[in-house]
């Protein structure tokens, strides 16, 4: 065992201890290096596309009203990996949230706003609760007043990643203490037992370093994790915005299809022409709702309730699907009047996939029967099939309960042979 009452012991070991003591604090600086990186990268994420839609977002604000705030929180949401979209005044007062209004729990300080004037941005967190947020703040005009639209982005990730960090710098800070420990140990030794207090400081300090050797390195695949998933939602963000670019093109290429073959429904043309012009302008419709329901695909649909006539929406899929497209007969056996509280837009798309099935199903030669039975608030929507001279199939897809459509079970419609499994 080494005598510390040796000069030159003494001096190896203050060497060591002053290496290893700027090991520690390169590291420290290290970690807290990268963990502004990588808020700063996930604040950029917002930032940049959000300044890049401003001239849409300042638009649509300018005139002020529910309408116009509605459409910049759409057009913020739909450019911006953010989960949320707020309007308020300067004052905090909430003026419109999509998709639904949550508990103001956060609000910028005297220099924050004083910042946030132009077009300039500021994000602050990630701030706690609901598993973490990044908040981004920008000023914008509505009316003529000062408003502040509020991003919020989801950082569960982030704030996991901090607390990993938090607890690496805890242990670096305990390995520093021992270091200085061990230094004091090796300048001032102890005269009546040089040898016992220091060995066993080194000896803590070596198990300290080992246990911050391994749960450095489970951070660092983590970090190595976060920043590979950050890379990726930036390339689907592009490939978005290319997709948007994209569908904006054939929309407007399908609108001026639509003028073309309305001229030339309302012209002098003979009759022949003036069909084919309005069947070409109901494809070109159906190839837009194709293409709207895609993008709200894209932009993570959320449920629009409102009441509606069932009825109604179920004879326009029927009329839809029997125009062109070779299958089975549809059939519609509903009055209306039947009113339903529901998304009207993803039902319809579902009997429109339901009622298809149906008619491949039965052949050009079969049935298709859409039937609503049953009496308010209990509604029950039917859709069956069946081959010539043979029984079809009945699937059931919609239940109404107490003034709201659910899914419900399969209904065997009584007035026509019992439907096959």
């Amino acid at each position: 065992m080494a005598d510390l009452r040796r000069p030159s012991v003494r001096a190896a070991l203050t060497l060591a201890v002053v290496v290893l003591g700027l090991f520690e604090v390169q590291s420290l600086l290290e970690i807290l290096v990268s963990q502004s990186r990588l808020r700063e990268r996930v604040a950029r994420s917002v930032q940049e596309p959000l300044r890049a839609s401003r001239p849409r977002i300042d638009a649509l604000l300018e005139p002020g009203g529910p309408a116009g705030w509605d459409a910049a929180l759409q057009v913020a949401l739909a450019s911006t990996p953010a989960a949320e979209a707020e309007l308020f005044t300067r004052q905090g007062q909430r003026l419109a949230a999509r998709p639904a209004p949550a508990p103001v729990d956060h609000w910028l300080g005297p220099a924050d706003l004083e910042a946030l004037r132009g077009a300039s941005v500021v994000t602050v967190g990630p701030v706690a609760g609901r598993a973490g947020r990044l908040l981004t703040y920008t000023a914008a005009r509505s009316a003529g007043q000062d408003v502040l639209l509020r991003l919020s982005t989801p950082a569960a990730d982030l704030v996991e990643d901090f607390r990993e960090r938090r607890r690496l710098l805890i242990g670096h800070g305990v390995a520093i203490v021992l270091l200085v420990l061990v230094g004091a140990l090796a300048i001032f030794p102890a005269r009546q037992e040089p040898a016992g207090p220091a060995p066993s400081a080194i000896d803590a300090y070596v198990e300290a370093m080992e246990r911050l050797r391994d749960h450095g390195e489970a951070l660092s695949q983590r970090h190595e994790a976060l920043e590979e998933a950050m890379r990726d939602k930036e390339a689907l963000a592009r490939a978005g915005e290319l997709t948007a670019g994209m569908v904006h093109e054939v929309r407007n290429g399908l609108g001026t299809i639509v003028g073309y073959a309305r001229l030339v429904e309302g012209g002098p043309a003979s009759p022949a022409a003036v069909d084919a012009a309005h069947r070409i302008r109901e494809e070109c419709e159906t190839l837009e709702t194709v293409v709207r329901r895609f993008m709200d695909f894209v932009r993570r649909e959320t449920l629009h309730l409102a009441p509606f006539d069932l009825a109604r929406m179920l004879s326009r899929v029927a009329s839809r699907e029997s125009r062109g497209r070779a299958g089975g007969q549809v059939v519609m056996r509903a009055a209306e009047g039947h009113t339903v509280v529901g998304d009207e837009e993803l039902l319809e798309r579902a009997f429109e996939n339901l009622v298809r099935n149906a008619r491949e199903a039965a052949g050009p030669g079969g049935h298709v029967w859409i039937d609503v039975s049953g009496d308010e608030p209990s509604l029950t929507v039917t859709v069956s099939d069946a081959l010539p001279g043979r029984q079809g199939a009945a699937a059931s897809l919609l239940h109404h309960q107490g003034g709201r459509a659910r899914h419900g079970p399969a209904h065997r419609p009584e007035d026509r042979p019992a439907p096959r499994r």
